[in-house]
């Protein structure tokens, strides 16, 4: 697989998760987790951007851009330590946790993509191309334990409503 190739999988793979969260927070009932979708979507949308940056860089062969901040921490601290999970009911907990089981397991599919491309562009001696690659999948990483803390907020929710974990 080419430089080429790598890229335009992962932007196609960002521009799949950009779709999935915009109709996805479109049905998510929990306003913290409506806000955590929406939060994935305007990310992947970021992605995105700066994969076609790279792709015009190196097609042009001029710097490759500097990628913007990951800002996945600031969501954390603004949100996750700040703001209660709403009255939300517990049946709409749980349709809303497959939702982000949905979401958990696409952001763990880019963490591995990028990891192997990443190992891919080592193989093959381009130093510049895998720093682009280990960025995106640390990006990644954030939005995995992002999508997790959702998960675990809503279990303790539904554990302390319902008396067990439901899945």
């Amino acid at each position: 697989m080419s430089i080429e190739d790598i890229l335009k999988v992962a932007e196609n793979f960002e521009i799949e998760g950009y779709k999935f969260y915009k109709a996805k927070k479109e049905e998510i009932k929990n306003l913290l987790a409506k806000e955590v979708l929406e939060f994935l979507q305007n990310m992947e949308k970021e992605h995105t951007e700066y994969i076609r940056k790279v792709r015009k860089a190196m097609e042009e062969n001029s710097e490759i851009p500097v990628a913007s901040v990951d800002t996945t921490k600031d969501f954390f601290e603004e949100r996750f330590k700040s703001q209660k999970l709403d009255k939300s009911p517990s049946e709409d907990d749980l349709k809303d946790l497959s939702i982000l089981r949905m979401a958990l397991l696409i952001e763990k599919d880019f963490v591995n993509y990028y990891d192997k491309a990443a190992k891919r562009a080592e193989e093959i001696g381009d130093e510049k191309l895998k720093v682009i690659l280990e960025r995106l999948k640390h990006w990644e990483e954030s939005h995995v334990e992002l999508v997790e803390k959702m998960i675990e907020f809503v279990f303790e929710k539904n554990s302390l409503d319902l008396g067990f974990y439901p899945f």
